[in-house]
Order: C-alpha cells, then sequence, then structure tokens
C-alpha cells in the first residue's frame, strides 16, 4: 500500500555560500545549492502536497533564513510552513521570536545540540525557558539530539508537559541491524510524554556514513511507531542531507517495507495528517 498524500515534515532549502562546511554539511554530496526546484524535482511524479522547510543555517541566522525562505514561499504553495533556528538559551536572542513569529511561514523553532558536548544540554534551565517563550508565542520547539542524548529530550518534555516537542530523525539510533538497548529504553521512557512527536527520517550521524540496509531501517522504525503510535509519527525526507546514505524515493520504499501492516488510515497519519495537525499547515 502506498501514501494517497505526503506532506513533507522534513527538508531543507539552502544555498552552498550561506551554510557551514562544517558536520554533516561538510559530506561531498551537499556540496552544491540546493533550491525549490531541486527539491520538485526529486519529488516528481510523487504525491506531495506540503512541505516544511527546517533551519540549516547557523542558529544565530534565524531571522535572515526566514526571510531567504518565506520568499520562496511566496511563488510555492507547497512550500506550507518553516521550522526557523534561534539560539533560545539565550535571554538576549529570545526577543527574536518575536519577530520570527511575524512570518506566517514560520511554524517551529529548532535548537540543534546534536554536536553539544553536554548531553544534558536540552534540560538546562536556560533553555528551558526559550522554549517555553517560543511555545507561549505558538512556535512548536524541535530538537536534533544524537541517541545517547535523548535524557535532555525526557527532561525538556518532563518541564513543559502542555508544549508539543518534535524529536528529529527517530532520535538518532546508529542504523544498524544489530539491538540497540540504550536507545530503545529512552525510546521507551520518552514514548511516555504524550507532549512528544517522532520525526520518521533518515539518520544521518557523520559525513561519510555507509549507504542504508533496510534490514536495519525496519526493525527501528517498527518500534518508533509500535512506541509512539500511529498520531506521533511523521514523514520527513532529510533531503537533500539524506543523500548521503539514501535518495529521498529509497527512503519512502523503506518505510513502507517496515510497515507492511499498515492501513491505508494509519499510512495517511504517518504521511499526511500528523504534519498538517503538528504544523498547522492548512
Amino acid at each position: 500500500m502506498q501514501p494517497k498524500r505526503i506532506a513533507d515534515s522534513h527538508f531543507h532549502l539552502f544555498r552552498r555560500a550561506q551554510v557551514p562546511q562544517s558536520g554533516l554539511l561538510a559530506a561531498a554530496a551537499v556540496q552544491k545549492d540546493f533550491l525549490w526546484a531541486d527539491y520538485e524535482a526529486a519529488w516528481a511524479g510523487l504525491p506531495l502536497e506540503r512541505a516544511v522547510m527546517v533551519q540549516v543555517r547557523d542558529e544565530g541566522e534565524g531571522l535572515a533564513e526566514a526571510e531567504f525562505i518565506s520568499a520562496i514561499a511566496a511563488e510555492q504553495p507547497r512550500l506550507a510552513g518553516m521550522v526557523a533556528g534561534n539560539l533560545a538559551e539565550h535571554a538576549d536572542r529570545r526577543p527574536e521570536l518575536e519577530s520570527l513569529r511575524k512570518f506566517p511561514l514560520v511554524r517551529g523553532i529548532r535548537r540543534g545540540t546534536q554536536f553539544h558536548p553536554d548531553p544534558l544540554y536540552l534540560a538546562e534551565p536556560a533553555m528551558v525557558e526559550g522554549f517555553r517563550r517560543a511555545a507561549d508565542l505558538g512556535l512548536v520547539p524541535e530538537v536534533c539530539v544524537k541517541h545517547f542524548q535523548l535524557d535532555g529530550v525526557i527532561a525538556l518534555a518532563r518541564r513543559l508537559p502542555d508544549t508539543t516537542i518534535v524529536l528529529d530523525h527517530l532520535g538518532k539510533p546508529d542504523m544498524i541491524v544489530e539491538p540497540q538497548p540504550g536507545w530503545l529504553a529512552k525510546m521507551v521512557e520518552l514514548a511516555q510524554h504524550p507532549n512528544v512527536v517522532v520525526k520518521v527520517s533518515p539518520v544521518v550521524q557523520q559525513p561519510d556514513d555507509p549507504a542504508l540496509k533496510g534490514e536495519a531501517v525496519g526493525p527501528i522504525v517498527r518500534q518508533v511507531v509500535d512506541l509512539f503510535g500511529w498520531d506521533r509519527v511523521m514523514f520527513g525526507s532529510n533531503w537533500p542531507v539524506c543523500q548521503i546514505i539514501s535518495d529521498l524515493r529509497e527512503w519512502i520504499s523503506l518505510v513502507l517495507d517496515a510497515l507492511p501492516a499498515a492501513t491505508e488510515d494509519e499510512l495517511d497519519r504517518l504521511f499526511y495528517r500528523n504534519a498538517v495537525r503538528v504544523w498547522k499547515l492548512d
């Protein structure tokens, strides 16, 4: 069974010169500009109806990136939302949240801490306060951590129980066949917080990661869907970063292969309705 419609909850657009040449953006697969025409070409023939562009510049450049993406969205109605960057833990940067909220396209704020040395950085009081302010303004907090940093997400979810929190990339387990009891135990604990929604999107750890294998993807996707249920998961392509390990069409196939018993309604929630609800795309 195939999804009838798709809302891509996680993709990136950027000009190469405007993003850091570090981390995953140092990979050979992303050494060019990636603009809307490239994204449309990647989706040709597939039922994409909505898309949410996610912060890729340094979080300190949130306003400039929002202006750049809003200009594109003015001519591309399928570009329906954006998750902007902000250094929310710094009190002197929080006024930018109000400016970001004035962009109709901006629906959330992302703080990526996957390369931060403190695995509990998301639980710092200043970070919690920053996300609380974002939520007060109607902006959904989104976080990106590696699997050994999930305690910080658990603490954040506990301290903001009335705020929807979006977790990127399946909690970033290692995409291997072997069981991962540490990641799974933390995801079990995180799933007990009903305010957490997880993106089912490709996991890239390093610029030289090997290609994805279906036998590794399947169990991880099934475990996340089983834990969080069909109403708290949403599909994301992670394009073009996904090209380090997989192309967009292959990722869709891997997700579908992982969920062979899914009904049409369940797939519609995963691939479309949950993203539309969380990001208020209608």
